[in-house]
């Protein structure tokens, strides 16, 4: 008995000393769970029921659940079941809300990985856009103030949508600018009224001044609530015209329908128009039917929310992200449209230039990295002969001369400006860049199509030629990559340049180049029928 109260005795003695050790490891891992943000301390902002539930039912379990899913995700990825793949990267995302990792890696994977084995166009895009609503619809739903999810997701708009690396590039990027256009409808630019439309109904009735007069002409039309209104203008995207039309004589329609753009910006895109007005504010009117624009606009909120000075590599890829981005607007920045977006066209947004090189100026001096300085280089240089291209020869000037005060650069840029911008021309075409192939071809055009407004039509002639010689040249050099780098359809490229021409000139001049076309023999006239005349903006 005394042998067994002494082994009862050692046994206590023996588990208070585990216990006290256990404790001690305990805690120094609580901390190091505190420290690296693996401890769900803080109560999920906006978190819908069901994932309040799972995360207080399951309570510890809840990473060992998406554990397995995740592994049973990469298993479903191996057997190419992609479809049940995004209904367990959903249930990922509600078990594990603040492992934002995961949902970067998903996001990614699905926009990159899974879309390029798809050989249709449109089931592509479909994945890419699955990749982004992941991010921007659930995963910044319950983690708002999290930086990294906005810098991953402005890098799908940068280098997926921006970037000319996937066949399907040219097919993105028109899709998208379809979404916006009906996003935007009329009240693009209007963001000062967007602004200030109602953000809900109950806002909205008090606009109103209280009246029902609106919502009984909804019921009129067999409407059952303000919600399924809202529904189906989003499908149609306009108002149908029969309750524009009461709308209107009740003088309620334009702000019905602004409130109607508004909650779709914010509650669908998360798009906010005072962000949007403040951006264009800081660099200048940026198109936001266009991916570069939706890159700038999620890098600076995520370089908002950056508040560990440590981290400066992710603040700087914000940063990187933002000039890039705003380089690429300089080059390809505006949208030039049909009205059936068959062949999406894109022409420089040259008035961005200053806002651009101060963004390289800012970052240069704030990391003070080679790369950046390096990066710097090559903008001034297709800065320069953008510029000239597109008639700006003084600013074209202005920018040569900045480059060569930088020792960085040696004499890169210590040459007359006519001189520097041949040869470049030369090595561009070369390289067969496709955002200066196209501007390339498209300012040859322009000045051939403003030479016969000013009757100089030997010099329109070769500056036509000149154009069909450098189309030629590149089609030629890009044969086998064409779903990739085609440029658009030789008769369009007509046509929109000869549209732009006429809206750059003034308009006795533009009524003179009309009158000048038919006589200029049929090289300069698209056509008739063919294409539908281009809206330039």
């Amino acid at each position: 008995m005394k042998k067994l109260a002494s082994s009862i005795l050692i046994f206590i003695v023996a588990f208070f000393i585990l216990g006290a050790a256990l404790s001690a490891i305990q805690g120094r891992m609580n901390a190091i769970r505190y420290n690296e943000r693996l401890t769900d301390d803080d109560p999920l902002e906006n978190a819908p029921p069901l994932v309040a539930f799972t995360s207080v039912a399951l309570g510890g379990f809840r990473g060992l659940v998406a554990d397995y899913l995740w592994l049973r995700s990469s298993k479903m990825q191996d057997e190419g079941n992609y479809f049940e793949m995004v209904q367990l990267a959903d249930w990922i995302v509600k078990l594990q809300p603040r492992f934002t990792g995961s949902h970067a890696f998903l996001a990614w994977n699905m926009a990159y990985n899974v879309s390029v084995t798809f050989t249709s166009f449109e089931d592509r895009w479909r994945w890419v856009k699955r990749g982004i609503e992941l991010i921007r619809d659930e995963a910044l739903e319950y983690n708002p103030g999290d930086p990294e999810l906005f810098r991953q997701l402005g890098w799908i708009y940068q280098h997926k949508l921006g970037k000319d690396l996937d066949d399907a590039n040219r097919y993105y990027k028109t899709e998208f600018a379809k979404e916006m256009i009906r996003l935007f409808g009329d009240f693009y630019g209007e963001w000062d009224e967007l602004i200030k439309a109602p953000e809900n109904e109950q806002k909205l009735r008090a606009a109103l001044g209280g009246k029902n007069d609106v919502w009984v002409i909804l019921a009129s039309h067999g409407y059952k609530d303000f919600a399924d209104f809202e529904r189906h203008f989003r499908e149609l995207a306009v108002i149908p015209p029969e309750v524009a039309a009461e709308l209107r004589e009740l003088g309620s329609e334009r702000i019905v329908e602004a409130s109607l753009r508004r909650r779709w910006m914010v509650m669908k895109y998360r798009l906010l128009p005072d962000w949007l007005k403040k951006l264009n504010a800081k660099y200048g009117d940026l198109d936001w039917r266009l991916a570069e624009a939706h890159a700038i606009y999620w890098a600076e909120r995520g370089r908002e929310k950056w508040t560990d000075d440590k981290d400066t590599f992710k603040r700087l890829s914000c940063d990187r992200m933002i000039f890039q981005s705003l380089a690429a607007a300089f080059e390809t920045g505006r949208l030039v449209y049909l009205k059936d977006i068959q062949h999406l066209e894109m022409t420089p947004n040259i008035h961005i230039i200053d806002a651009v090189n101060k963004s390289y100026q800012d970052a240069w001096a704030l990391y003070d990295e080679n790369t950046i300085g390096g990066a710097y280089g090559n903008f001034l240089v297709n800065a320069v002969v953008t510029l000239y291209k597109f008639g700006e020869k003084k600013k074209a000037a202005e920018i040569l001369a900045l480059g060569n005060t930088y020792e960085r650069y040696g004499t890169r840029f210590a040459k007359p400006l006519d001189e520097f911008v041949l040869k470049e021309l030369a090595d561009d075409m070369e390289a067969a860049s496709y955002p200066v192939a196209q501007g390339t071809v498209q300012s040859y055009l322009m000045n051939a199509y403003y030479q016969l407004a000013i009757d100089e039509d030997d010099v329109a002639e070769g500056y036509l030629t000149i154009a069909q010689q450098l189309y030629d040249r590149y089609r030629k050099f890009v044969t086998g990559t064409e779903k990739r780098r085609a440029l658009p359809p030789w008769k369009q490229m007509q046509i929109t340049s000869l549209e732009m021409t006429k809206q750059r000139i003034p308009a006795p001049m533009a009524k003179r180049l009309e009158e000048r076309l038919p006589k200029a023999g049929e090289k300069f006239i698209p056509e008739a029928g063919e294409i539908a005349a281009p809206v330039v903006q």
